[in-house]
């Protein structure tokens, strides 16, 4: 009796439903007709169909529920997805389909009436349509209704179709709106205000997989570019856990790729970063980078290796890129979301392995290992002060220091052995590293001594700038502050040649790149033995950055934060160094620095950096004579600077704080301040800045997203596609 009760109750439903197609079709036929030829106008509170790839309405009669079921999708093609790359670096290839398209035109040239302001005549993007079908968005081009009697709906419409019972409706409902959104923020926005957003966000558990894919390219797109309300929207109606779930359910391909690239998108936006941490980390790494990065099938979960050459990440590459973007902004964030990437389980592991798979394969310019090699360097960002137990691995500067003494010898710049140096030992250039027992894992593989190799490795064959930033600020980052394995990795930088690449790389066309090298050789130069070597070799390299070579040497167009950086560098390299000193004179490096402090254009921060190089100069007396028989003066040297009070580095030596120059000695009782994690605003810092894209708080400064990726990992070119 249940069962017949129940089949009467669908079949009377369903007659209802025939009912109201019926009334809905003699009206709309009727209109047609009183109308004498102009297209029809939808009535109110009646229910418009969704039919064929081009998402048209038909004036007729609608049929019964069984050929309604049956009704074609509109299929989404690639090229109506949008990809918010967030990090600046390479140029990112843009698949989009032509010019951006408005939805603001007419469907007859003389339809510009404010009632007519959701007709498009320009039409979307299209997708390929089926063999066979007559109704095509390209007849709504001409005068008059298109065969049939089809017409495009208005975007009120097209929203309220997401809530439409059948699936069929829904889906091409939203993959039409995926191609209406494609590169249009004003119809981005009236999704938005129109409440479309919540019901596409419903559409992620539907089961049926026209509907779920055709919602998440919708929001893909939605959620691309700078406006941040609509990532806020789809945060705000739970978009973040609902993506999730169903990337937890799908393996299908494209999908997946879809799915982290709306994150990657909605994670260029700060309020969404902290919310993709609690909801989307382990998920993203375990059903994307853990089992699709192939380091699990990989010999001890370590290195790729030349019979590996076509690793299991290349088939699955757009989600990975897509993953580590979206991490990659993510990790700028704070050092909470730090600390749960790093413990996140098999995460460092899969971006070691898929690194050094694409270096074993030498193909290391490509967006994938842009966000894993900018990823890394953020979660190497103080990580001698966060990770767990880090108090045991903390040296006294008198330690760090000694590790390198100037009567050591070697120099990675040169085979050479200098005349006076030979009765000296050639073990003194190395450093005793003690062997692991156990084999390092997650977290630990940041910084391992074995990581040189591989950022040594990416400075050597990449062309890519956004690499070469991110592996100097993973350097840069590991070198800084006074603990046991950056004292290892300083001197093994040296032995691996690490040196003199860097130095090389400071003549590099881009200012970030050279910022970059910058910021590392500062802080390799708290090991005496670098700091040397330094002093003979990369003075010249540092002064040919500063503003002021005259004719035959054009200035080079620097930013302030990069030539800060090199003003920094010089002071920390001549700091301890009569020889070096010597090298900056030869280079013509005083000539830069006195014109820097006689320039009225230059800002505060470089007059003072040049004017801390310029005393520590003048401090040897050895040189004094020289310098005036050059035609300087005491007075030359004698910079008023204004300095802040108190004027003493609180570690030592060296300043373990992302502070530039200028501010050296700021920091009050021996406290150092946290660096700041501001997308790429970190110039000469202790730490490399964060890699935040785009915005100017994200990132990579380019956190850009989609927005600016950096705060203060890797420095991506423009390194946050938002």
């Amino acid at each position: 009796m249940e069962q017949c009760a129940s089949t009467a109750s669908l079949l009377a439903s369903v007659r209802e439903q025939e009912r109201q197609f019926e009334m809905l079709s003699r009206a709309l036929e009727e209109e047609r007709r009183s109308c004498a030829g102009t297209l029809p106008r939808p009535l109110p509170n009646m229910q418009l169909e969704l039919m064929d790839t081009n998402l048209c309405v038909q004036v007729g009669r609608m049929g019964s529920a069984m050929e309604l079921s049956s009704i074609p999708r509109f299929v989404p093609e690639p090229y109506g997805l949008e990809d918010d790359q967030r990090s600046i670096g390479y140029d990112e290839p843009d698949y989009g389909m032509g010019h951006p398209v408005s939805y603001e035109g007419t469907l007859d040239g003389d339809m510009s009436g404010p009632g007519d302001m959701y007709f498009w005549g320009g039409g979307a993007p299209l997708a390929q349509g089926e063999r066979g079908s007559m109704a095509s968005l390209d007849s709504t081009l001409r005068k008059g209704p298109g065969p049939g009697g089809w017409r495009q709906p208005e975007l009120p419409e097209v929203i309220a179709m997401l809530n439409y019972r059948l699936d069929p409706v829904r889906s091409n409902a939203a993959a039409y709106l995926q191609h209406l959104t494609y590169k249009n923020d004003k119809v981005k926005s009236d999704v938005r205000r129109l409440k479309g957003i919540p019901a596409l966000v419903s559409m992620l558990d539907n089961p049926n997989k026209e509907v779920h894919y055709s919602a998440c390219g919708a929001l893909k797109n939605i959620s691309y570019g700078k406006d941040p309300d609509n990532k806020i929207a789809i945060k705000n109606c739970d978009g973040v856990p609902a993506l999730v779930r169903l990337l937890r359910k799908t393996h299908d391909q494209d999908l997946t790729d879809t799915i982290t690239g709306t994150l990657w998108n909605l994670s260029s936006h700060d309020a969404v970063k902290m919310e993709i941490v609690d909801h989307a980390l382990h998920a993203l790494s375990d059903e994307v980078m853990v089992p699709h990065s192939g380091w699990e099938r990989g010999s001890n979960g370590a290195g790729g290796g030349e019979e590996n050459c076509k690793p299991r990440h290349l088939e699955w590459e757009m989600a990975l890129t897509n993953t580590a973007g979206c991490l990659r902004n993510v990790s700028s964030e704070r050092s909470e979301a730090r600390r749960k990437l790093r413990e996140c389980t098999g995460l460092v592991d899969s971006l070691m392995y898929i690194v050094q798979s694409q270096i074993d394969c030498k193909d290391v310019d490509n967006k994938l290992i842009e966000n894993c090699v900018c990823l890394l360097r953020n979660l190497s960002y103080q990580v001698h002060r966060e990770i767990p137990g880090c108090e045991r691995y903390q040296e006294t500067t008198s330690i760090s220091q000694s590790h390198g003494s100037s009567s050591q010898k070697g120099s990675c710049f040169s085979s050479r052995k200098s005349k006076g140096r030979k009765d000296e030992d050639p073990a003194a250039d190395t450093v005793d590293i003690p062997k692991r027992t156990i084999p390092a894992k997650g977290y630990e593989l940041l910084y391992q001594p074995e990581v040189v190799r591989i950022y040594t490795s990416l400075l050597k064959e990449s062309k890519n700038p956004t690499v070469l930033e991110a592996s100097a600020g993973a350097v840069q980052n590991l070198c800084a502050g006074h603990w046991t394995y950056g004292r290892y990795i300083r001197a093994l930088l040296r032995q691996e040649k690490g040196l003199p690449m860097m130095t090389e790389l400071l003549a590099h066309g881009n200012d970030r790149v050279v910022r970059a090298m910058s910021g590392a050789l500062r802080n390799l130069a708290i090991d005496a033995r670098n700091r040397d070597l330094l002093g003979k070799h990369a003075v010249p390299h540092l002064v040919a950055n500063l503003p002021g070579g005259g004719q035959s040497q054009p200035v080079r167009a620097l930013s302030e934060e990069t030539v800060v950086s090199v003003l920094s560098t010089l002071h920390e390299v001549l700091g301890s160094s009569l020889e070096a000193a010597k090298t900056l004179r030869a280079s013509q490096g005083i000539e830069r620095l006195v014109l820097i402090n006689k320039d009225g254009n230059r800002s505060e921060r470089e007059v003072r950096g040049a004017g801390l190089v310029l005393q520590t100069v003048w401090g040897y007396k050895e040189l004094r004579r020289t310098l005036e028989k050059d035609g300087w003066k005491k007075t030359d040297f004698m910079v008023n600077l204004n300095p802040p009070s108190n004027t003493t580095r609180a570690n030592g030596g060296y300043e373990d704080s992302t502070l530039p120059l200028i501010d050296k000695g700021q920091e009050s009782k021996g406290k150092t301040p946290e660096a700041k994690m501001c997308s790429y605003k970190r110039p000469n810092d202790a730490y490399s800045t964060l890699d935040q894209r785009g915005r100017k708080n994200t990132l990579d400064n380019t956190l850009e997203p989609a927005d600016k990726d950096a705060v203060q990992v890797s420095t991506s070119h423009t390194h946050y596609y938002i």
